[in-house]
């Protein structure tokens, strides 16, 4: 189990984990075996924090601007943060809205950290390859006054984009519905009158109003975070993103569209500005995005590409190399936008023996 073999113990429960694991600045000690990891910091900056914050970094005379590079990578995420090349490197990671790695909305921070080797999916995989962040953000981040989270008490990507949207609403219905959907241990679950009333607001707003709203959306930026994979040493960032979780209701797509596409742009605008900010930070420019919301949150491939696309645009002088990370084979979706860019050729990388 990676969690025992990190620490030395196997996880029982948070009341354990704060007795045997010690925070020491950024660094989390084991009392078992003596090791220590570096958890980097957490920050959750919302997107016009992370669009402010590039503009500043872009706008320095020392950054001389260059269009970004783009291509695909075929290739395992673990085997990516693995490569000491990657030291500095931001990665895109799918994650819930509470920047934890729930298989379902009725699993809870509560149920631990352990069982995500079970979850075969890219999401948990680069969790756990920055073990020491995983723990501290289950077990150690600060929420509501309290450490760690708990089915009870738990982070909030949307909290602040809800309240916005709620106001909106507010304002151009005279209506004061709350909440605009229930969030379920980092799942965001909308019925169906919440997203009837959410898309009559959504697609009235103007374009100025939608970037607004979107710039109130946050991510999850574990930064200067060590990789905790067998014989490495060096450090990453980590952007943790969610998505609609579009497949885990029985709403058309087209339902779940406007309020869907919104949050993925704001997703990929946000992890391209912190790629700008993490660059100048690091010295690396490299960004490893995935297709968020894909695969089991049923978030059709179209509207993935079309936020990159966008998040792309806004920032093609960047500077940044930005690999978009395909798992087990190319996609022709992720074919036809590096055509549109004329990108360099796919790169498959073999796992690791």
């Amino acid at each position: 189990m990676w969690f025992a073999e990190l620490t030395g113990f196997k996880e029982q429960g948070a009341a354990q984990i704060r007795q045997l694991l010690q925070l020491e600045g950024d660094y989390l000690r084991s009392k078992v075996n003596g090791v220590s990891y570096k958890v980097g910091s957490l920050i959750t900056p919302s997107l016009a924090e992370l669009h402010t914050r590039a503009a500043a970094v872009l706008k320095q005379p020392q950054q001389p601007l260059s269009h970004l590079q783009l291509r695909e990578v075929v290739a395992n995420a673990q085997a990516l943060h693995a490569d000491p090349k990657n030291a500095g490197a931001l990665f895109q990671v799918a994650s819930q809205f509470n920047l934890l790695e729930m298989v379902s909305p009725t699993i809870t921070p509560d149920s631990g950290i352990t069982n995500y080797q079970f979850d075969k999916t890219q999401g948990p995989a680069c969790a756990m390859a920055c073990g020491a962040g995983l723990i501290y953000r289950n077990y150690f981040v600060p929420v509501q006054g309290e450490l760690g989270q708990t089915a009870e008490r738990q982070l909030d990507m949307l909290e602040d984009f809800s309240d916005a949207l709620l106001s909106h609403i507010k304002t151009s219905t005279g209506r004061n519905d709350q909440p605009l959907w229930l969030m379920k241990n980092g799942y965001a679950l909308p019925n169906q009158q919440q997203l009837l009333l959410i898309n009559q607001v959504l697609t009235t707003c103007s374009s100025a109003e939608l970037a607004q709203l979107r710039g109130r959306i946050k991510i999850g930026l574990q930064l200067d975070t060590q990789v905790t994979l067998k014989g490495c040493f060096h450090a990453v960032s980590q952007a943790y993103c969610s998505a609609m979780p579009v497949a885990y209701s029985q709403h058309s797509k087209a339902l779940w569209q406007p309020l869907a596409t919104l949050v993925l742009q704001a997703a990929y605008e946000a992890t391209l500005a912190a790629a700008v900010v993490n660059a100048a930070a690091t010295g690396n420019k490299t960004l490893y995005l995935t297709l968020l919301g894909g695969g089991a949150f049923g978030n059709p491939t179209k509207w993935i590409i079309q936020a990159i696309s966008a998040a792309l645009e806004q920032y093609k002088h960047s500077g940044l190399t930005v690999n978009i990370v395909s798992y087990g084979a190319s996609k022709p979706e992720v074919q036809a936008l590096l055509n549109d860019y004329h990108a360099v050729p796919t790169n498959k990388i073999a796992d690791p023996a």
